[in-house]
């Protein structure tokens, strides 16, 4: 009897041997790369044909209509930063975390470019502001302009011993025909040097052959518009986008890369005339500061309007998961925005059997000989399950699970199974230890007494 409650003990302890079996439903996408395009300064509010600007005393102010950022890919209308400053808000763009200066970014494994380097990607860096030197060091090769200044400004290129040698001629070349872009003053010297950025990228993105790649792009005449030239310089700085932009979209879709284009904050007016702000206590409240665009093109990327409310530390993980890299952000706190084409569906059939997953009337799937499947790669969509002689109605708009198993009639299985949930195993070793312990009792005082 005492060996009999031991064997049993081991096997509750041990628990049930828990399987899942994946099964391929489409192909995912294998993007080549991906271009993170930071548009200092360019609130939601004034790209988004969706919203309408106003200044702070109420006054309706214009939009600027940029073809190349609403025409087609994933747009994420409310997207909010918790922080509208560059600094810190370049830091919740590339680590998730909302919480902690720039200094959070040289936390080992804290970065996007963390989690794409172990991957095999290379880091690549175009910054056009003065602010990101945390950035620059995680990076394989850079060009950064090392002050806020316009015109008279001088880029600097660098790179590792390891970076390829013709992209870093590439970098170099590419600081030194900076000066043909800002030749010129006011609005045009702003859409100049923001052209420069973009046509780099462009041509990097076109340069770099097989080898996969992270480049992050920041672009900062918008937000000096803002700043210097009140609402109408605002807007036509922002216009002046389109055309490099639209070239840089067709980089990206002609070499399979990813490209995000999003912005560190927004500005705020305190009217149709006055000049801008977004960081002050003024300005830093509004809405036309702290809503940023954000909007997914390329592989395996849906073209969709995604509603909700989202934050800025959601981008980071989004990015990652269309490139297949599964790493996780030690301290991010966000999620992954669906846009993408296809997600995974897993079904808890809840006993050994045969699964099903119907689309429009037609066999999508099947799968047996197990409890738990991971359906992966299905297209957005309304699906029907069908397990154990049981139905469930799914709508998939990003990875989803179902349990198929609540509505059976309760087997001995059932009525036993919460004892293996690894939480309750203690409790169930102490009652089981005194269990034995008090047959054991019992047997030694039968024994004594037949003695």
């Amino acid at each position: 009897m005492r060996h009999l409650f031991i064997l049993l003990a081991l096997f509750i302890l041990a628990g049930p041997a828990a399987s899942t079996t994946e099964v391929r439903v489409g192909e995912a996408a294998s993007p080549q790369g991906a271009v993170i395009l930071v548009v200092d300064g360019m609130g939601a509010a004034y790209v988004y044909p969706e919203l309408k600007p106003r200044a702070g005393d109420g006054t309706p102010l214009a939009s600027a209509i940029l073809f190349n950022l609403t025409a087609k890919g994933a747009r994420v209308l409310d997207v909010a930063v918790p922080v509208p400053e560059t600094g810190p808000s370049h830091s919740v763009l590339v680590t998730g975390c909302s919480w902690m200066d720039s200094a959070i970014i040289r936390t080992p494994g804290a970065t996007i470019f963390d989690a794409a380097r172990e991957e095999g990607l290379l880091c690549i860096a175009l910054l056009q502001r003065g602010d990101a030197v945390n950035i620059l060091l995680e990076q394989d090769g850079v060009v950064f302009f090392d002050d806020n200044s316009l015109w008279g400004a001088e880029p600097l290129a660098g790179s590792g011993g390891d970076f390829p040698g013709d992209l870093a001629g590439l970098l170099q070349a590419w600081r030194d025909i900076f000066p043909l872009y800002n030749q010129v003053r006011g609005v045009p010297g702003y859409v100049g040097y923001n052209a420069w950025g973009l046509d780099a990228a462009a041509d990097l993105v076109s340069a770099m052959g097989e080898r996969p790649f992270l480049l992050i792009v920041n672009v900062g005449a918008v937000d000096s518009a803002g700043h210097n030239l009140g609402a109408e310089g605002y807007l036509e700085t922002i216009s002046g986008l389109d055309p490099p932009l639209g070239r840089l979209v067709e980089a990206c879709e002609s070499e399979g890369v990813l490209l995000l284009i999003t912005a560190d904050h927004g500005m705020s007016f305190p009217s149709g005339e006055g000049k801008g702000g977004h960081s002050s206590s003024k300005y830093s409240g509004q809405p036309e500061s702290l809503s940023v665009p954000a909007v997914f093109m390329g592989p395996g990327v849906d073209d969709i309007v995604i509603s909700g409310h989202w934050s800025q530390v959601d981008l980071g993980p989004t990015l990652l998961d269309l490139l297949n890299i599964r790493a996780e952000l030690p301290l991010s706190e966000g999620r992954v925005i669906p846009v993408s084409k296809l997600s995974d569906l897993s079904v808890d059939a809840g006993r050994v059997g045969e699964v099903e997953v119907h689309k429009d009337g037609g066999l999508v799937a099947r799968a047996t000989g197990d409890s738990r499947y991971i359906f992966k790669d299905l297209e957005r969509g309304t699906y029907s399950v069908e397990a154990g002689g049981r139905v469930a109605q799914v709508h998939l708009s990003g990875d989803q699970t179902i349990d198929m198993s609540e509505s059976e009639p309760a087997s001995l299985f059932d009525l036993i199974s919460p004892i293996f949930e690894p939480e309750k195993r203690k409790y169930v070793a102490v009652a089981l230890i005194l269990a034995v312990n008090v047959v054991g009792a019992v047997l030694i005082l039968r024994i004594a007494r037949r003695g």
